[in-house]
C-alpha cells in the first residue's frame, strides 16, 4: 500500500514543477510536489551573500517570468511577486570612456499580461546608437519599421508552445521564409560573429551584441538556434524587459508555491525521488530515497534535468537503448559562467558617465574592449581554458547594482552588484584543487577589470565578495551537469524539436503512459515556459482546461 496518493505527482520544485504544477491543480486534481533540496526554487534562489545582512540571486536573475501567462493565470501578483523594471536595461562601458546605453521601452500591465512597446523610447536607444555609428542606427531604424516586431512576436509564440507537431505552425521557420523577414537564410548556419556583422558595422555594436549573449552562453564562434543567435536584438531596442524581483528572485517561486497551496497541492521538500514506478507501460507513481511510495493515479511529471530522469529515476525501466545512448552523449560545455556578488559602500563611478551619466544604471552593465576579431578567434577558448593564475588578457565582466531599483539587497546606505563574466569552464575540466584556486582568484581578477572602468572600487570601497565557479554549481544543484547552469547546451542539434533530443522533445517518453518531462525543454532561463509548453501537450491528450484559448499564448 502507498505512504500517499494524488492523482499527479511532480518531481522537482524549479520553476518548472511549480508552474505545471499549478495548472494541474487548476482541473481540481490533487498534486503531490517532491523536491530534493530544502527549499522550492531551482534557479529562482535568493541566498544571503556575499556576507550576512545582504542577498543576492546566485542563479536566476534577468528576469523574463513576468511574459509568462501563469501570472495572469494565478494572479501572481497578489501573491506577493512584484517585477520591477529599472529606466536603463542595458549598457556597455568601454576603455575610451564611450558607452552605449539602451532604456527599457516597454510597458506591461500586471493585471491583463498586455505588452505595450514605447516607441519614443526606441527611438531614443537609436540615437544611442548614432552617437558611435550612424550607419548602424539606421539599421536599426530600417528594422524597427516592421521586420525587428514581426520576428520579436514570432520569438514569443515559439517561447510558449510546444515544438510544432506536423500541421502545427513553426513561428521561426515561417520567419526564415518571409521575403520581408529580417532573418537572412542563411541565418541558422552562421556563426554568432557572422550574423552580427551582416547586421552592423561598428566595432563597439558588434562587441555589444557578442559579449551580451556571453550571459546566455553563446559564443561569437558558435552556430547557435536563432532565437538565441539573435537574442541581444531586443535589449537594444529596449523591448526584452529585463526585469527583477522585488525582495529577490525567490520570490518567483514564494508565489507560485503560495498559488499551489491555495489550490490544495501538497509539497514535500528533501524528499529525494529515487525512481519512477512503471508497470505494464504506466507511471503509477515513486519512490522517495527513503524507501516511501507514492501513488499517482493520473500521471507522474518529471521536472528535473533529463539525465537524472532517464539514468536514475527510469533506470529499471525497459526504454529505447537509442534514448539512452543519446541522453548520455548531450553537450555540457556551455553553460558555466562566474556569476556572483559584491558588497560595496559607495556606487561605482564609471569614467563613461562623461558620454552618458546613465551608462551606471543600466539592469546590465558589461565592460570591454570594443574587439570583436578578439571575441570570435580567442575569447571563448582562453576563458574555457582558465587555470590557476592563467587569466584571458581580455576579460568581459558585468556588474549591475541592483541597490539601485531595489534597496531591499543591502542594509541602508549600503550597496550590492552583480557581478561575473559569461564564460568558464565546464566544472569537469579541472580538479577540486584547481577550483578551489580560481574561486580564491576570480573575485579579485574581476574587481580590478571593474576598477578600470569605474576606479572608485577600491578596497577601501569593497565590502565584500562572492562569486561561484562551475564547479560551485554542479555542487548546488544536481540538475546543473558538469556546472552548466542552463542544461543541455544551447546548440541546434540541442534545440526546439530536438531538444534534448528529437525523442523525447514532446515531453514524453516513448513506451510509458501517463509520464511526462518538463525540465528545461524548449528554451532557457527563468521564463517558465517549458512547464507551460508540457502542461499545453498533456491538456492536448487528456482534455483538460486551455486557458490560452482567445489569447495570443
Amino acid at each position: 500500500m502507498a505512504d500517499a496518493s494524488f492523482d499527479a505527482v511532480v518531481i522537482g520544485g524549479g520553476q518548472q514543477g511549480l508552474v505545471i504544477g499549478n495548472y494541474l491543480a487548476l482541473n481540481g486534481m490533487t498534486v503531490g510536489l517532491f523536491e530534493r533540496r530544502h527549499e522550492l526554487g531551482g534557479c529562482a534562489c535568493t541566498d544571503s551573500t556575499p556576507i550576512p545582512g545582504f542577498i543576492g540571486n546566485p542563479h536566476a536573475e534577468h528576469l523574463g517570468f513576468w511574459n509568462s501567462p501563469c501570472n495572469q493565470d494565478f494572479k501572481l501578483h497578489e501573491k506577493g511577486l512584484n517585477f520591477i523594471f529599472p529606466e536603463v536595461m542595458a549598457s556597455m562601458a568601454f576603455p575610451d570612456e564611450r558607452c552605449l546605453v539602451f532604456y527599457t521601452a516597454v510597458a506591461w500591465d500586471k493585471e491583463t499580461g498586455e505588452i505595450t512597446p514605447n516607441l519614443e523610447i526606441v527611438g531614443k536607444n537609436i540615437n544611442e546608437v548614432a552617437r558611435i555609428s550612424p550607419k548602424d542606427a539606421e539599421k536599426m531604424a530600417k528594422l524597427a519599421e516592421k521586420s525587428f516586431w514581426d520576428f520579436f512576436t514570432a520569438v514569443f509564440l515559439h517561447l510558449y508552445n510546444p515544438p510544432p507537431l506536423a500541421g502545427e505552425p513553426d513561428y521561426i521557420e515561417s520567419q526564415l521564409n518571409e521575403p520581408e523577414s529580417l532573418l537572412d537564410p542563411r541565418y541558422p548556419f552562421m556563426t554568432e560573429y557572422e550574423i552580427i556583422c551582416d547586421l552592423f558595422e561598428s566595432p563597439e555594436l558588434r562587441t555589444y551584441c557578442i559579449t551580451w549573449n556571453h550571459y546566455n552562453f553563446v559564443y561569437a564562434d558558435d552556430v547557435a538556434p536563432i532565437p538565441m543567435a539573435l537574442l541581444w536584438l531586443s535589449t537594444i531596442f529596449g523591448v526584452s524587459g529585463l526585469a527583477c524581483a522585488q525582495g529577490g528572485t525567490h520570490n518567483v517561486a514564494h508565489a507560485l508555491q503560495r498559488a499551489l497551496s491555495e489550490q490544495g497541492g501538497q509539497f514535500l521538500v528533501n524528499a529525494d525521488v529515487d525512481k519512477v514506478l512503471v508497470e505494464n507501460g504506466s507511471a503509477r507513481g515513486i519512490r522517495l530515497a527513503d524507501g516511501a511510495e507514492i501513488e499517482a493515479t493520473r500521471l507522474v511529471i518529471d521536472a528535473t534535468d533529463v539525465e537524472q530522469t532517464i539514468n536514475r529515476h527510469l533506470r529499471d525501466v525497459q526504454i529505447n537503448t537509442d534514448i539512452r545512448r543519446k541522453i548520455n552523449k548531450l553537450r555540457h560545455d556551455r553553460g558555466q559562467p562566474f556569476w556572483g556578488h559584491a558588497a560595496f559602500h559607495e556606487l561605482p563611478q564609471y569614467r563613461a558617465a562623461s558620454w552618458n551619466p546613465d551608462v551606471g544604471k543600466a539592469r546590465w552593465l558589461v565592460m570591454g574592449d570594443p574587439d570583436p576579431e578578439y571575441l570570435f578567434r580567442e575569447y571563448r577558448y582562453r576563458a574555457q581554458h582558465i587555470k590557476p593564475g592563467q587569466w584571458p588578457p581580455k576579460m568581459y565582466p558585468t556588474a549591475s547594482t541592483e541597490t539601485q531599483w531595489d534597496p531591499s539587497y543591502a542594509p541602508p546606505g549600503k550597496h550590492l552588484a552583480l557581478v561575473g563574466e559569461g564564460c568558464a569552464p565546464p566544472a569537469s575540466w579541472l580538479t577540486e584543487r584547481e577550483w578551489v584556486q580560481v574561486k580564491s582568484e576570480v573575485g579579485e581578477r574581476i574587481i580590478a577589470e571593474w576598477q578600470a572602468y569605474a576606479p572608485n572600487i577600491t578596497p577601501d570601497n569593497i565590502i565584500g565578495v562572492n562569486i561561484g565557479t562551475p564547479y560551485d554549481y554542479q555542487q548546488r544543484n544536481a540538475s546543473w551537469v558538469d556546472g552548466d547552469v542552463q542544461p543541455p547546451s544551447i546548440v541546434p542539434s540541442q534545440w526546439g524539436k530536438y531538444r534534448p533530443i528529437p525523442e523525447l522533445a514532446q515531453y514524453q517518453v516513448p513506451g510509458i503512459e501517463n509520464f511526462y518531462l518538463a525540465s528545461g525543454h524548449h528554451n532557457v532561463g527563468l521564463i517558465g515556459c517549458s512547464g507551460y509548453n508540457c502542461y499545453k501537450r498533456i491538456a492536448q491528450h487528456l482534455a483538460l482546461k486551455k486557458p490560452w484559448e482567445g489569447r495570443m499564448i
